[in-house]
């Protein structure tokens, strides 16, 4: 019985991880990593000089998430929320990629000038949840 059990398991586990991808790794060009998950984004980087800026983003998390990279001198954890929506809604949108997948990794550009940056995650009600980082760019 124990034999059984022992090999049922080491069955489940050996499919769940044939059916699991790796992450792909990111490039050695990217200027910030951007780490996200339930529910939290972490940057590489805190400050960056003006410029194209290449980001790697890596969604470690085990849902869908979005990648929104605005302008703005409002504090970080007081962007507008459209109630309805649960979304952030505001002007000052400079990058956006929708629908990251769980486990991947992906690249974008931007052009950045001197500023402050807000990163969030703009899936109902992700922002609200801590999914938001700060970046300066000089």
């Amino acid at each position: 019985m124990i034999q059984k059990t022992l090999a049922g398991v080491f069955a489940l586990v050996m499919l769940t991880n044939a059916c699991s991808q790796a992450m792909e790794p990111l490039p050695a060009d990217v200027n910030v990593i951007v780490d996200m998950k339930e529910y939290a984004i972490t940057l590489s980087v805190a400050t960056i000089k003006a410029g194209t800026i290449k980001f790697g983003i890596r969604n470690n998390g085990t849902m869908v998430h979005d990648f929104d990279v605005y302008k703005t001198d409002l504090p970080l954890d007081k962007l507008p929320v459209d109630g309805g929506s649960a979304k952030v809604k505001m002007d000052g949108l400079v990058k956006q990629m929708i629908n990251i997948s769980a486990n991947r990794s992906t690249t974008t550009t931007a052009d950045l000038s001197a500023g402050r940056y807000v990163i969030i995650c703009n899936v109902a009600g992700h922002y609200q949840l801590g999914m938001r980082a700060e970046l300066q760019v000089n």
